[in-house]
């Protein structure tokens, strides 16, 4: 019998199982790029997964399960300019009325208390949104009146009640600048009651009339000014002399070291017997638009934004101030039983809180209570000795427009 031979056989089958492991091998792969992957939780819920791509150029992530992590370039703050916005009260922006314009006279001069920071128009670079272009030659009539009142009935008490008003009229683009020069005339009531030692005297009343020029040319963005100076007649009328006509001065230099707080330096001239000088010096530190920390002295101010009401802002403060003044008087002499011409100061430290309203229309009213002390009454006449006044308390009240 003729033998047969299974080596072609198996061959045939070798080659069948050879082709078909091949096109299984395809048909898995090609189920791979075409069939949806199960749903991701998680961080990567949403992503999708891809086939290999040889060509691309972005890093290939299907093979792993997840998104593709995101990239975003750095986001960096705005490099600091060199240039600072302008002063925030001295001096005014180029095109806003000053903010002291609208606060009357500079309170470093005797009897004229500071001025309040107008918190209306905080900061000269926001002042445009808050104030109106100047229509009128006169501007900020103003009116105060400051009640030290008796807080007993001892001889050495001494009660005083003033009633100032003033006007203010601006030249703008003084000696070529951008900024006004402001003249401002003012009269002032006093009226006093006591002491009754028998020994010092003063008269019932007595008046100040002065005229105030002030500047506040601005050098540099950094560097600014506040020049001020007083002439003025400071007398009972019934005592006129060289010693009632009082010139006074001030001249204060600021450095603005960032853009919210400014360096100030610089000295008052009072032109009284016993003091004729004051150093100014302080920091003025405005954090924002509603907060204004004016730590300088002789008359630091700290104010701070309260509410609104109707359309009216209102402010609350505190602050200090070195009060008093100078007066040429005529007053009864009681060694030698007869009238006399004399000259007086009359020196006090004062703090004390309030409030202020502003109103668009640049209507603004104000009223404080104080703490009166270290009180005293200097006689220029060698035979009449000194006299330490009772502390006691302030009321001042005012508006301006």
């Amino acid at each position: 019998m003729k033998k047969i031979s299974h080596q072609p056989l198996f061959r045939i089958l070798s080659c069948l199982l050879l082709a078909l492991s091949v096109f299984v091998t395809e048909q898995s792969a090609d189920a791979q790029t075409t069939v949806a992957p199960a749903p991701v939780t998680g961080s990567s819920a949403g992503a999708s997964i891809s086939g290999w791509d040889p060509y691309s150029t972005a890093p290939q992530y299907g093979s792993y399960g997840q998104a593709a992590p995101t990239y975003s370039a750095p986001t960096y703050a705005a490099p600091p300019t060199s240039s600072y916005p302008p002063p925030s009260s001295f001096p005014p922006a180029p095109s806003a009325p000053p903010p002291s314009f609208s606060t009357g006279p500079n309170s470093l001069y005797p009897q004229q208390p500071q001025p309040l920071y107008q918190p209306a128009q905080p900061f000269a670079y926001n002042q445009q949104d808050f104030q109106i272009p100047y229509e009128r030659f006169m501007e900020n009539l103003a009116f105060k009146t400051t009640f030290l009142p008796k807080l007993s009935n001892d001889p050495d008490t001494l009660q005083i009640q003033d009633f100032e008003t003033s006007v203010t009229a601006l030249f703008p683009n003084f000696l070529f600048s951008e900024h006004p020069l402001l003249v401002t005339p003012a009269f002032v009531l006093h009226l006093w009651d006591g002491p009754s030692t028998g020994v010092q005297d003063l008269p019932a009343n007595a008046y100040s009339a002065y005229l105030d020029l002030a500047w506040n040319p601005e050098l540099t963005p950094r560097l600014y000014a506040e020049l001020g100076f007083r002439v003025g007649v400071y007398t009972d009328f019934e005592t006129i002399n060289s010693d009632s006509l009082r010139l006074q001065g001030l001249g204060v230099g600021n450095i603005r070291l960032t853009p919210t707080m400014t360096l100030k330096a610089g000295a008052v001239y009072l032109d009284r017997m016993d003091t004729k000088i004051l150093p100014v010096l302080g920091l003025l530190w405005e954090p924002d638009s509603l907060t204004r920390f004016d730590i300088t002295f002789p008359y630091p101010r700290l104010s701070k934004y309260w509410t609104t009401v109707g359309d009216r802002k209102v402010w609350w403060y505190v602050g200090g101030e070195y009060g008093g003044g100078s007066w040429t008087i005529h007053r009864y002499d009681f060694p030698t039983m007869d009238d006399v011409s004399d000259q007086i100061d009359i020196n006090d430290y004062r703090v004390f809180v309030g409030l202020e309203a502003t109103h668009p229309n640049r209507l603004r009213a104000y009223a404080e209570i104080g703490y009166v002390w270290d009180r005293n009454i200097l006689y220029r006449s060698p035979t009449v000795p000194n006299l330490k006044v009772d502390d006691t308390l302030m009321i001042r009240a005012g508006f301006n427009f």
